[in-house]
């Protein structure tokens, strides 16, 4: 359905997470992360069109980010939008998007060849294949809807579920979010 819808969970740390989904044009997945007001924390952005899905973009949990990057915080956003695309798209509709970080350049060749080899992994874990294309070569993102998968073990900072099913999502937004 299109709107918005919200999950949120207390500990220590709080979590909030927005899942909006605008008919023809995009996914959103946001998450705030101990705060509840401002620009999102961690965001996830599918574009959807004709018989197609793309990835926009994934920011705010790479390795400049050191409090977010590698805890689970990007696994529970794609969770998310996988589900999401599932529910609105036909399994055939393809899956693409080019992977890059752009704060990536400056970094020694080894550093930047780990970071790559750890996200081309991230995605390959929901399913999708990631191929060397172009010259010089950059990663893209294939594959479909019907074989995205959910990472459904693990938990986000130690402490919250990487996967929350849909059905947890609520139409109002938390007093806490």
């Amino acid at each position: 359905m299109p709107g918005s819808r919200y999950w949120s969970a207390r500990a220590q740390d709080r979590i909030c997470v927005r899942l909006q989904f605008i008919p023809a044009s995009k996914i959103d997945v946001a998450l705030w992360w101990n705060h509840r007001d401002g620009n999102p924390d961690v965001q996830l952005t599918f574009g959807l069109y004709d018989g197609s899905v793309e990835l926009g973009m994934l920011v705010g949990n790479g390795f400049d980010a050191p409090a977010l990057h590698r805890r689970g915080f990007g696994t529970l956003l794609v969770n998310t939008a996988v589900q999401a695309l599932k529910s609105v798209c036909a399994p055939s509709e393809r899956v693409h998007g080019l992977l890059s970080n752009t704060a990536e350049h400056e970094l020694p060749a080894e550093r930047r060849l780990a970071l790559e080899a750890n996200r081309r992994a991230f995605w390959r874990r929901f399913g999708l294949d990631v191929v060397a294309l172009g010259d010089p070569p950059l990663d893209y993102l294939r594959g479909d809807v019907g074989g995205l998968v959910e990472v459904r073990s693990g938990s986000v900072a130690g402490a919250f579920p990487r996967y929350v099913p849909l059905a947890e999502f609520t139409l109002q937004r938390p007093e806490d979010c």
